[in-house]
């Protein structure tokens, strides 16, 4: 009788071979999460450029105009009532400077930028939200404040020219 098998020099080379493709192919598989989470941020950026042209859009519609003077020195009204845009199913503030959807909006049933997202945001999401910004991602800033680390979206609503919606994602 002859005995077949194999020898430990085939075997030996089939674990050397095994071991190269696992240190190659493995970091492949490890980043899959990391891109899954840029390709996260980079949708949940998307919608806020989506929203901020909708309500501008609906804004201009509804004949209101970017203006340099905020209306609140004018009329001392702080909830700027002047500046609020009604979409049938709730109303949002817009900022006069660049009718951007507010970030935390004064007027009593204001929707804000969270508002128009909600139902899509994955519960693994972060949000923080002051007067100013909107940050919303994996590793927001536990300050509020945006910076340059972490794996978020900043939605600035008073930026000097436009919606400004800036993509973090150092630390995803």
């Amino acid at each position: 009788m002859q005995k077949t098998g194999f020898t430990l020099v085939e075997l030996i080379i089939v674990i050397v071979v095994l071991g190269i493709l696992a240190v190659v192919a493995a970091p492949k598989f490890l980043d899959v999460g990391t891109d899954a989470k840029i390709a996260s941020i980079r949708a949940i950026a998307s919608q806020m450029e989506a929203t901020t042209t909708l309500v501008q859009n609906k804004a201009r519609a509804s004949g209101l105009r970017p203006t340099s003077v905020n209306p609140f020195s004018v009329s001392g009204n702080p909830a700027q009532t002047d500046y609020i845009v009604d979409f049938g199913f709730g109303r949002t503030e817009v900022h006069y400077s660049s009718l951007c959807p507010e970030s935390i909006a004064e007027a009593e049933d204001g929707f804000q930028m969270l508002d128009f997202m909600q139902n899509s945001l994955d519960e693994r999401i972060e949000t923080r939200v002051d007067n100013q910004y909107t940050l919303v991602g994996y590793e927001v800033p536990a300050s509020g404040v945006p910076t340059d680390e972490g794996c978020y979206v900043i939605y600035d609503s008073f930026a000097d020219d436009d919606c400004s919606i800036e993509i973090v994602i150092e630390d995803c």
